[in-house]
């Protein structure tokens, strides 16, 4: 253990022998599933993400070379979390001090190899000698000098606990999300996005204010889908994802039919996709990783791809990884359009529901629309507790006039 004045480094040295025979057996040559596999040069990529996902935990950061994801260290920062006389700000506060320590004895352990190679000294000891080993399968020139400079030593937090977390909320949708997509002709495969892009949380909302499951911009949600500051399509897992498969398809079409390329362009756009092909003159993901140097495409965009096919290997061996699993119940409801406007409180009289479970079945309505019972727009759609309205509507005379206003979905 590492001590300067108040910071403790507790470090984790991985050992991958057990895990990475694991990881072979599922993923024979490559295959994950029916539609994706692991494209050759992804390969250190995959196995660095399902480590993140499901072996480390958020109190574990992971320092890592960025190009070929050999990890140097795991800092292991759970001695802070039940210090409560330090505020937040100054255990990350703690923990950035603690991860530059880490980073820089790495970088002039890099350099001391490089230097000794230079020298035509092989005398290897200690971490060196550990560090040295961790890049004997990499055959490039410079590789130590180039993995010392800056911006190649990165931390990562691990994500286990989210991981687990977006398991248990996927289940309440994924099987309509598959749905959704084959009958858009795409693989149900990809209902596993969110997984990297949200962990299924409907309530998500970025820092650059990407909202809901899917993690719609304010500006490409527009272009899909109803987005108000009182009611917001991007909220809702299932409205948001009949928009996501129309916005995968046609990338997939623009992008020659790609995959790789196509979902990287969730990311990173079809346009800026298609301008990364053309600078590199490729359209092999793999090759546009490589050589494709610009200020926009970067470590998210580059592992995009390695990401959800990491989610995609676990979503389907979740079991493996992950112990006591909970069970949760699809969610049952009947789903309405609205076919004129309607205030928030005229949707509750007519359809017989509380603005609680307005709130609760509705995430694309906001708090303030229920407060304010402020008028959703027509083709709002509006869900509700499963109680066979739709089948009690069509047997009487109009039954509260609920056929004037709404149609069921």
């Amino acid at each position: 253990m590492f001590c300067s004045g108040l910071i403790f480094i507790g470090s984790v040295y991985p050992n991958y022998q057990d895990q990475d025979a694991y990881i072979s057996k599922y993923i024979k040559n490559g295959r994950i599933s029916e539609n994706f596999n692991v494209p050759q040069g992804l390969e250190r990529a995959v196995d660095f993400w399902i480590d993140i996902y499901s072996k480390y935990d958020v109190n574990h950061i992971v320092i890592h070379d960025t190009d070929y994801f050999v990890v140097y260290e795991v800092i292991d920062a759970s001695d802070l979390a039940d210090v409560d006389e330090f505020s937040q700000e100054i255990k990350d506060q703690i923990i950035e001090s603690r991860i530059d320590v880490v980073k820089n004895k790495y970088r002039n352990i890099l350099s001391e190899i490089n230097e000794a190679q230079v020298e035509g000294n092989a005398d290897l000891s200690g971490l060196h000698k550990d560090v040295y080993r961790k890049f004997s399968s990499i055959q490039a020139s410079n590789v130590f000098l180039d993995a010392s400079r800056a911006g190649r030593i990165r931390a990562q937090k691990g994500q286990a606990s989210s991981f687990r977390e977006g398991i248990y909320q996927s289940r309440a949708y994924i099987s309509k999300i598959e749905e959704i997509f084959l009958n858009e002709g795409l693989p149900k495969e990809l209902a596993r996005l969110p997984y990297v892009e949200s962990y299924f949380n409907p309530k998500a909302v970025s820092h650059r204010s990407a909202a809901g499951i899917w993690q719609f911009m304010r500006g490409t949600g527009k272009e899909y889908l109803k987005v108000t500051k009182y009611y917001d399509e991007r909220k809702d897992p299932v409205v948001s994802t009949y928009a996501a498969a129309k916005l995968l398809k046609q990338s997939y079409k623009y992008l020659w039919e790609d995959w790789p390329l196509a979902v990287t362009s969730y990311n990173h756009g079809r346009f800026g996709m298609k301008k990364a092909s053309a600078i590199t003159g490729s359209k092999d993901l793999v090759d546009i990783i490589r050589n494709y140097n610009s200020s926009t495409f970067g470590f998210a965009s580059k592992n995009f791809y390695a990401e959800f096919l990491a989610a995609l290997f676990l979503d389907l061996n979740k079991k493996a990884f992950f112990d006591d699993l909970d069970d949760v119940a699809k969610t049952k409801y009947d789903l309405v359009q609205l076919i004129k406007p309607l205030k928030v409180s005229q949707i509750g009289l007519l359809l017989g529901i509380d603005k609680e479970e307005i709130r609760i079945y509705n995430p694309s309505i906001s708090g303030l629309a229920v407060e304010k019972d402020h008028v959703l727009p027509k083709g709002a759609m509006i869900r509700m507790p499963e109680r066979g309205l739709k089948k009690l509507a069509s047997k009487t005379e109009n039954i509260r006039g609920i056929n004037n206003y709404v149609k069921f979905i």
